[in-house]
């Protein structure tokens, strides 16, 4: 069964089951179907901090394994420069930009711009398609900020999505295959399933799950 909006969504579930969880069920069918089609399973930065942590254990993970690796070795400004302009000009930068849905699509021509941050903050992705460097770089920074770039505001599923997909590109699938494991063992997902239960399955699943909260009170 599939519906065209919300309202159709409240109406055939309010054949079977009450005013309230018709309006409930109506509810999951709006933030299910806005998640599939943008692949964004809410709209605040809620796993930044968890996904930073999954980043940063990743390189390490990479250096324990290779220590003489040159991999994450700081870019001057110039090099800077070559592998940011490598990465946009890619087929796979430019692909992941098409995929994107809405006004906040993908950059496809971004500009590189330098500086001064304080703290720890290494590099930023505008809104208006630029990404900001300090002038030395970890080149995993400019991995992260192109996942921005190409249309994820936050650190969610499709940056996620998007950051491996870079990373397998320009860092190499071992090193991407590290960073989607410790996504996982932090819980972070990087899919969104696209199935929407019917009213049916979805009252019955409510149903089921009350009857085991009462269980245990």
């Amino acid at each position: 069964m599939t519906f065209t909006n919300s309202t159709d969504a409240y109406q055939a579930a309010s054949k079977i089951m009450s005013h309230e969880y018709a309006n409930k069920y109506a509810n999951y069918w709006s933030k299910k179907n806005k998640t599939i089609k943008s692949g964004k399973a809410n709209f605040k930065d809620s796993g930044k901090q968890k996904t930073y942590n999954a980043e940063f254990g990743a390189i390490r993970d990479w250096n324990r394994k290779y220590p003489n690796s040159n991999k994450f070795k700081k870019l001057n400004w110039k090099q800077s420069e070559k592998y940011f302009k490598k990465i946009a000009k890619s087929a796979t930068y430019q692909k992941l930009c098409e995929n994107q849905i809405g006004s906040n699509g993908g950059k496809k021509n971004p500009t590189l711009q330098k500086a001064n941050f304080r703290g720890a903050t290494a590099g930023q992705a505008t809104w208006y398609g630029a990404m900001r460097l300090k002038e030395i770089n970890c080149p995993y920074t400019i991995v992260h900020e192109f996942a921005h770039l190409c249309g994820n505001m936050h650190h969610d599923i499709g940056f996620r999505r998007d950051v491996l997909k870079l990373s397998s590109r320009f860092l190499g699938t071992e090193f991407a295959g590290m960073l989607k494991q410790r996504f996982k063992d932090a819980k972070l997902k990087i899919t969104t399933g696209n199935h929407i239960m019917s009213p049916e399955k979805w009252i019955e699943s409510v149903v089921r799950m009350e009857k085991i909260r009462n269980k245990h009170l």
